[in-house]
């Protein structure tokens, strides 16, 4: 079976849809019967086996993204594939689209971002946001009609799709590595304290946030707890990651004189694992996550997530069970649920391990290979 992803983002770009990518092609690679090739903006990055940059320009409204300029004839070997699947509803769409109808292969589309949730990113004038969010609207139907399959990572996001009348959508969570995200050792924490902090936290609260760092993430509600209860939480957050709204939330807290918020910047994949093995609990205040892998990341290493109540966190986080639901911008609910959180860790924590097994990436990639041979 040849399969054929077309994505509008890949490496060096760091987001949740470049590493369920890259998850979803290390796990394809095990079963001998598949080969995969991945199509992607032409970037920085070196390519490996399979993978085909695509001729692309800079989009200037956010940094580093690449847009590629979607010609069929880039695509040698277009008519020899036997599933396109599309990872994008732009550039990458334009293509896998117009190459499933023009060699008559089945077309599937995981439904990864709303990207009508993003529109800041390119004006802040609220009446331009909204033209640009019709006209996202039917450029989303256009590209939707298209497909002959839409995956969507949780059963919020497929609910979504059903009201705008898709019901050709069904829900497939991204999943993750479960050799890789596991609790770490000893030895792996002390050397995390060693290269990224400079004194030892091992006898404070630690809590912590992983991820893109943009302004629909609503890390305010990490700083304003950091700041208005700084005497309760004697210990210390730390915030991994980078984008375009680092600076932006640096400066907040520098500003409310916060000094227990630790920013780590970019951190490698197979530094993760520490990271999250550090942390007594992990706080997720976004409101646009369409699954939240960093938080089955995070569950995956026993720890439990405090995330906002909002699109599909509380499918990702079973109140209660696999951690806590706060209404967003709610920080004074926010830190009961972090002392609900210390009061029953080990609970919680057993829970995540018991969990996250059905999140497997392999077990995921069986089920895609299933619904591809469905298709053909």
């Amino acid at each position: 079976m040849k399969i054929g992803f077309f994505t509008d983002t890949y490496f060096p770009q760091v987001n949740g849809v470049t590493f369920t990518i890259s998850e979803w092609k290390n796990a394809l690679k095990k079963h001998k019967d598949v080969e995969l090739y991945i199509y992607y903006p032409e970037s920085s990055y070196v390519p490996e086996e399979n993978e085909i940059p695509l001729k692309s320009v800079s989009f200037k409204f956010y940094e580093d993204y690449k847009v590629a300029v979607p010609m069929s004839r880039q695509i040698k070997n277009a008519s020899e594939l036997d599933v396109v699947h599309i990872h994008g509803l732009f550039s990458s769409a334009i293509l896998g689209t117009k190459i499933a109808k023009k060699f008559s292969i089945p077309c599937v589309l995981t439904y990864h971002t709303p990207a009508d949730r993003y529109l800041r990113y390119i004006t802040k004038s609220e009446k331009i946001q909204k033209k640009l969010k019709r006209a996202y609207n039917i450029w989303e139907r256009k590209i939707l009609d298209r497909c002959d399959l839409i995956t969507t990572p949780s059963s919020p996001m497929k609910k979504e799709l059903a009201a705008k009348g898709f019901d050709n959508a069904i829900a497939l969570s991204n999943g993750i590595d479960l050799n890789v995200f596991k609790p770490a050792s000893d030895s792996e924490i002390a050397e995390f304290h060693k290269k990224f902090l400079d004194k030892d936290i091992s006898d404070r609260k630690v809590a912590g946030y992983c991820g893109r760092i943009g302004y629909e993430k609503k890390l305010e509600d990490i700083i304003e707890i950091a700041n208005d209860f700084a005497e309760e939480f004697d210990g210390v957050i730390m915030v991994a990651g980078g984008g375009p709204a680092l600076e932006y939330y640096k400066g907040m807290a520098k500003d409310k004189g916060v000094k227990n918020i630790i920013f780590l910047g970019y951190m490698k994949r197979e530094t993760l694992r520490a990271f999250y093995s550090l942390l007594d609990v992990f706080l997720f205040p976004s409101v646009v996550e369409t699954q939240g892998v960093v938080a089955l990341e995070a569950m995956a290493c026993g720890v439990p997530v405090i995330g906002a109540n909002a699109l599909a966190m509380p499918e990702t986080v079973t109140d209660t069970v696999t951690g806590y639901l706060y209404e967003p911008g709610n920080t004074k609910e926010l830190m009961e649920k972090i002392r609900d959180c210390y009061k029953n860790r080990a609970r919680l924590s057993d829970n995540c391990l018991a969990h996250i097994k059905e999140h497997s990436v392999d077990r995921i990639i069986e089920q895609l290979l299933e619904i591809y041979g469905s298709l053909i």
